[in-house]
């Protein structure tokens, strides 16, 4: 059976959709055939669907990018007959999106598994309305499967394919590569996916262990092979918190260092950081790493997002860093529900002690049912009017008016404040100016120059301006009427 993805890149850096991948390539090892189409890199995109004959054609859905994904698949079925299936976190939590015309299946959850089922079925021509995982249309029902347990031993699964990629000359090129340590992540934050995506498994699965390690040697073989077939400057581990155990984290800088050496960069959390854990990271040659400070009022810290860390936890842990060379990504949000704006530029003041290369800001997005959106419906506070963005860079659903305009404003100022603390009081009043043009121009710009210099997080290298330049004409095209 032939399996497509059509996935749409949601940034401006050359991220590589790690969950695609790991399906892509356990579809590949057990037999059927499996490839990637990136709806803004592609020239012609019905056509090469077309062409690709699918069976199945899968879809990874954030929520807020569902709309576009759903009218995609209206313009993909004039071209092609195919079974469509839609993942993702918001095939997840919002399981009732199979009610749509335009969705076949939905997958709740880990992925792997469900899918190569069903090609399986498909190819013997079996029914797959109960395959678990699987919410299915039969007979104009929808069939509710259970959750079946999650993969423990990930060592099991296939290293991610990164053979679809290179057709597209950015990611073909890119000497940054992505890569996953583990899954799932041991805490609650509110505005996060993973506290309810572990209270579905705990319901349904009767699942208890949700963070899972592969093996030293399975993360290293990985590597290693990238580093061997493909341009690999950087190593960029993208596990929601890579630190989480000290154990396996001494055993990978041994393994890491001997065998790969190559700079890496990596995720962590200030509470979980030592010096043992510093100098582990060192030893692996991390050259950054990103740590979410996220409010720098405590109070809204502790009690709204759940995060029980302090400022001098995080200062502490920062002083660290420095103290071993390795650069720093904070990583911040304003517009928080009882968020004021001297709450914000509470967090300034906590990113100017932290000294960070870069300190990254997001505007809060209340994502549907996570708890943060739920404390934001109780207490009435959410704007009526707001639709949910696949981007967390637009706008601010929780403020209003004047203020909802200062967070927005403020959120293309906050790297600059934290980079040039001068620049606060000045900030003050540029805020209250109607959002332009200038002010998302300065915000890109000096984001993309700390990305490039200073993280080394995006390589600045051909394939970058390659990649930017097929976004550019992607958007003029779609602007003009010629591709969605």
């Amino acid at each position: 059976m032939k399996c497509l993805f059509v996935y749409k890149t949601a940034s401006l850096d050359i991220t590589d959709p790690m969950g695609i991948m790991c399906l892509i390539a356990n579809v590949k090892k057990h037999g059927h055939e499996a490839d990637l189409f990136l709806t803004n890199l592609e020239p012609n995109l019905f056509k090469a669907v077309a062409d690709y004959k699918p069976d199945v054609i899968g879809f990874s859905v954030t929520s807020g990018s569902e709309a576009y994904y759903l009218e995609l698949i209206r313009r993909l079925r004039q071209h092609v007959k195919f079974i469509s299936i839609m993942g993702g976190p918001h095939a997840s939590f919002f399981p009732e999106i199979v009610e749509q015309p335009e969705v076949d299946i939905i997958c709740r959850g880990e992925g792997d598994a469900p899918l190569v089922e069903l090609l399986d079925k498909l190819q013997k021509g079996e029914d797959y309305s109960t395959i678990p995982n699987l919410w299915a249309k039969k007979d104009g029902q929808v069939i509710k499967n259970h959750l079946r347990p999650l993969i423990h031993d990930l060592d099991t699964l296939p290293f991610p394919d990164r053979a679809s990629f290179l057709k597209y000359y950015a990611y073909a090129h890119s000497s940054v590569k992505h890569f996953l340590a583990g899954r799932g992540c041991p805490y609650d934050c509110t505005y996060c996916f993973n506290h309810k995506l572990k209270k579905m498994y705990r319901e349904e699965a009767k699942e208890t262990q949700y963070c899972r390690l592969r093996s030293v040697k399975h993360v290293v073989d990985e590597v290693d092979e990238v580093r061997r077939n493909y341009p690999l400057k950087i190593v960029y581990f993208h596990d929601d918190l890579f630190i989480m155990n000290r154990v396996w984290l001494k055993a990978f800088a041994e393994e890491y260092s001997k065998r790969v050496g190559l700079p890496m960069i990596c995720y962590v959390r200030a509470n979980l950081v030592n010096e043992e854990v510093v100098q582990a990271l060192k030893k692996a040659n991390c050259i950054t790493i990103a740590m979410g400070i996220e409010s720098g009022s405590e109070p809204l810290r502790k009690t709204v997002l759940k995060r029980d860390m302090s400022n001098e936890q995080i200062v502490k842990a920062a002083d660290l860093f420095h103290k071993y060379g390795i650069s720093i990504m904070t990583q911040n949000m304003v517009g928080l529900p009882e968020e004021t704006i001297e709450n914000a530029y509470e967090t300034i003041a906590v990113n100017n002690r932290v000294k960070p290369s870069y300190a990254w800001c997001s505007i809060f997005q209340p994502y549907p049912r996570t708890e943060l959106y739920h404390y934001c419906i109780e207490k009435g506070i959410l704007d009526p009017t707001h639709r949910q963005h696949a981007s967390y860079q637009v706008e601010s659903p929780i403020n209003k008016g004047q203020t909802k305009r200062e967070f927005e404003n403020l959120h293309k100022f906050f790297s600059l404040c934290v980079e040039y603390p001068s620049l606060t009081k000045l900030s003050h009043r540029l805020i209250k100016w109607p959002n332009n043009a200038v002010f998302n121009l300065v915000y890109r710009g000096f984001k993309g120059y700390t990305h490039i210099f200073r993280l080394k997080m995006s390589s600045g290298e051909i394939g970058f301006i390659v990649y930017l330049w097929g976004i550019m004409l992607y958007r003029l095209r779609r602007a003009l009427g010629r591709t969605y």
